[in-house]
């Protein structure tokens, strides 16, 4: 059912007040909470200067993430997937734009937008997609959205100067001081992929931490009963403690008093180095390649390779095991990692991506 939400009066320029934006994202046990985390983080800076945003899409599960965002207080309606069904709703919602998150939606709900005049926003990771935008926003290290054409005037950020930050990230990262590791503890490790770990990563992550036979206290976050299961059943060491966690809102605070964090190579990893951690990452799909290479080659993380290279037994195994070994028994490595991540990512990226959104929005050119 389509609710008639009247229409508001275009925002004073450079202020999204008066704006009605529609965040198009989804999130599911396939697909992760990723899309929609970015949503919000561009949910809280548009509230913050006044607009009336909305999400629009499917969030029946995790059930932690809907509850996040009924906490948070962002309206999610049905979002269509048909271009002319899209167009309808944001019509009957009097929306000025559209921002666009997913990597399966039909690039014709972007045209179908655009050419009903509705400032559309595309949000991509290194490929467009065939998207057709009046804003694209490429967070991924780098920054450069892969197109062949890109409708004319449209305007194109990147790169960590546009990562799209939360605000418990930010609060996280303004803490007064990190925990400093104590020598005498064993390091602590926060093991997590994603808010679904689709591709059962934290087992394999796991068990690759407790083969370097080093002392730690690992957090664990399980995503379905047989992750925990299977992460329960690994062997560990008098010297290794594991807990294991679900999956919860409080991420940033948990990675914040970690001393390392090993994690999949995707939009999370920004919020990781904005806080200022240590982070190893390993790739879950071919899609996080480039990123990975770009924040390794940087010397931002370490790599652990691919997950399918962990799962086996073999030179991408080994390596990744000797890597984790030395990131947990040398506490100053993981100390210049962290200080490189937040030197590199000011957490301000929504900010700067919200005031090209509401330069647009506000005075469409169409």
């Amino acid at each position: 059912m389509i609710v008639n939400f009247g229409s508001s009066p275009l925002a004073a320029p450079g202020s999204a007040r008066g704006l009605r934006i529609g965040l198009r994202a989804d999130a599911s046990p396939e697909i992760g909470g990723g899309h929609v985390m970015r949503c919000l983080a561009l949910f809280e800076e548009l509230r913050r200067q006044g607009a009336e945003v909305f999400l629009l899409g499917d969030v029946a599960s995790p059930a932690w993430l809907r509850s996040h965002l009924a906490e948070q207080e962002l309206p999610v309606l049905p979002g269509p997937d048909d271009p002319n069904e899209l167009v309808a709703v944001a019509r009957n919602m009097g929306l000025d734009s559209v921002v666009l998150d997913s990597h399966t939606l039909a690039p014709e709900c972007s045209r179908a937008l655009r050419a009903a005049g509705i400032v559309v926003a595309a949000v991509v990771d290194g490929t467009a997609r065939t998207q057709e935008a009046d804003l694209y926003v490429d967070q991924s290290p780098g920054g450069h959205v892969i197109a062949t054409n890109f409708p004319e005037g449209a305007r194109r950020l990147g790169g960590y100067r546009h990562a799209l930050i939360r605000g418990a990230v930010l609060a996280a990262r303004n803490q007064l001081g990190r925990p400093v590791a104590d020598p005498a503890e064993p390091a602590h490790v926060l093991c997590f992929f994603g808010a679904t770990d689709p591709y059962g990563g934290v087992p394999v992550a796991v068990r690759a931490l407790l083969a370097t036979e080093a002392p730690l206290r690992l957090t664990a976050v399980a995503a379905t009963p047989e992750l925990v299961g299977a992460v329960e059943a690994l062997p560990t060491r008098p010297t290794q403690r594991v807990r294991v966690i679900e999956p919860v809102g409080q991420l940033p605070e948990l990675a914040r008093t970690a001393d390392l964090v090993v994690t999949a190579a995707g939009s999370s990893v920004l919020d990781l180095l904005c806080i200022g951690c240590a982070v190893a990452v390993v790739t879950v799909t071919g899609s996080q390649q480039l990123a990975y290479e770009a924040v390794v080659d940087a010397g931002l993380v370490v790599g652990l390779g691919s997950l399918e290279g962990l799962r086996a037994s073999g030179t991408t195994l080994d390596e990744g095991v000797a890597d984790l070994r030395r990131l947990l028994t040398h506490a100053a490595e993981r100390a210049e990692l962290g200080r490189r991540g937040a030197s590199k990512i000011d957490g301000q990226g929504c900010s700067r991506v919200v005031q090209a959104l509401v330069d647009l929005s506000g005075n469409p050119k169409r």
